[in-house]
């Protein structure tokens, strides 16, 4: 299992999980404009504005964990 982890100077970087946060942060602002445009009770909105953004956050934060550990192999950055 040690193949699934990331090492030290991979897993600091802040900019990747700013970048997933910004992203899902912007998806959800969207649903919520759209359903605001759609007229839908305001707790239903809300509920919908939150899974959205919980959605995106975890396929984004999978997909970027995915990509970082491919390219700190490529980068050899692996300690053996």
């Amino acid at each position: 299992m040690d193949a699934m982890k990331l090492c030290g100077k991979c897993i600091r970087k802040p900019w990747p999980y700013a970048i997933t946060a910004f992203i899902s942060g912007f998806i959800a602002f969207v649903t919520w404009l759209t359903l605001t445009a759609a007229g839908l009770h305001p707790e239903a909105r809300q509920g919908w504005t939150v899974a959205a953004f919980l959605v995106a956050v975890s396929l984004l934060f999978v997909y970027m964990r995915a990509c970082m550990r491919r390219h700190c192999r490529e980068d050899g950055h692996r300690h053996a």
